[in-house]
């Protein structure tokens, strides 16, 4: 959640106004990892060179630094159409692009009433929830002051082990027709 105002949904690469319902704008998958980049180094200045090797190089893509720049403008267009102030995301001249300073960033979990049951109301009021419930739609956010976590496993990104694991069998066929040849 961006200041009590808007979620921020890294699964659907989704930005929901919680003052407007009507307004939700789609995020392409460069521009949504550019902003959880932003969300996770709150206060820190992250360089175009950390963008770039983060966001793109990570993934085997190079990209232009123009490229960039437009996913940056992009970024700032849509936290504007959410609802928040498109100044949201500063230019540090020279060093690279931090989160504005007064930025309140809360992370939640969505909870459908329908498993509501699950949680018990000491759950949900419990000392680690530092914003209020929201309800929004159907959902009931249980927002926690947390960083926002990576999925890894074995300290590994999930995409590297994919494809090192894509490499092992590539490896085996080529082993394989040499030793038949």
């Amino acid at each position: 959640m961006i200041n009590k105002e808007v979620i921020f949904d890294a699964n659907t690469n989704e930005l929901r106004s919680l003052k407007d319902e009507s307004a939700t704008v789609s995020l392409n998958a460069p521009t949504a990892r550019c902003l959880q980049l932003l969300l996770e180094s709150k206060g820190n200045v992250i360089s175009r060179e950390q963008f770039l090797a983060e966001v793109w190089n990570a993934r085997g893509v190079v990209v232009s630094q123009n490229t960039f720049y437009q996913n940056i403008s992009l970024l700032r267009k849509s936290l504007e159409q959410a609802g928040l102030s498109k100044d949201i995301i500063t230019t540090v001249r020279k060093r690279g692009f931090i989160l504005a300073l007064d930025v309140e960033v809360t992370s939640c979990l969505n909870v459908a009433e329908s498993n509501i049951n699950n949680f018990s109301k000491n759950q949900i009021n419990s000392p680690i929830v530092e914003s209020d419930n929201e309800n929004v739609g159907n959902n009931l956010l249980v927002c926690k002051k947390l960083p926002f976590k990576s999925k890894t496993i074995l300290n590994i990104p999930v995409w590297v082990l994919l494809l090192l694991i894509f490499m092992t069998g590539i490896n085996i066929v080529l082993l394989y027709f040499n030793v038949t040849l």
